[in-house]
């Protein structure tokens, strides 16, 4: 048998499915409830194992010249996750990954539709939320912007999945903490008179506030 080299950043560019195939192929015994991390654990002491044999036929190198050129990394881990970053006091970076079994089940139940839920926390440690709305996603999504609601402190992003009129969180982010700005800041709007000394105005906040509100929040005629 041609000798293969492996290594981890080689198994890192194979899907999950080729994975058990490489699994498969060497004898080791893959559990329905393994996930990746594991697997690529096995495989790597499997190659382990069989480099101290005398005639290995798999081999472990730590040179990332032996990933096969024109390999990319994969475009899905196999797990169902979500993750929230904060890019400002107004909007936040969403990605989230579903995994291939969670898929095959969606598909399984018709045409379920996909939404991030956007929760407002009273308190960081909340586990139920005070408000929340959702924004409509579709299943090849896996990355999105989304505007925070003002206002508030705390808030998580929940992925959701409804099915025949009921809905079922799939994955759940951490707490973001949104950062506050002076209450002066905070109580401006357009129109409204604010003691903004001469200082601030230098700034360009009053001209800087009226395009926020035009653009992200509302219209004010």
């Amino acid at each position: 048998m041609e000798k293969q080299v492996i290594n981890r950043a080689y198994l890192e560019t194979l899907s999950f499915t080729d994975l058990i195939s490489l699994a498969d192929k060497y004898g080791i015994d893959v559990p329905d409830n393994l996930n990746r991390s594991f697997l690529i654990g096995d495989l790597l002491d499997m190659a382990e194992e069989m480099k101290k044999s005398s005639e290995p036929d798999m081999v472990i190198s730590s040179d990332s010249a032996a990933v096969p050129a024109g390999n990319k990394l994969p475009e899905t881990y196999n797990t169902t996750d979500i993750e929230a970053v904060l890019r400002n006091p107004a909007w936040a970076f969403v990605y989230w990954n579903i995994s291939e079994s969670e898929l095959h089940n969606l598909k399984k139940n018709g045409s379920p539709s996909l939404s991030l839920r956007v929760c407002s926390l009273v308190h960081k440690d909340d586990l139920k939320s005070e408000d929340s709305y959702d924004v409509q996603i579709t299943p090849a999504d896996r990355e999105q912007y989304l505007l925070l609601p003002a206002g508030r402190q705390f808030v998580r992003i929940e992925l959701v999945c409804t099915s025949r009129g009921a809905g079922r969180v799939l994955a759940v982010s951490g707490v973001v903490e949104i950062p506050h700005c002076s209450r002066l800041l905070a109580d401006m709007k357009p129109g409204k008179e604010s003691r903004i000394t001469p200082i601030l105005e230098l700034s360009g906040v009053k001209e800087l506030l009226i395009d926020h509100y035009k653009n992200h929040r509302q219209s004010f005629s």
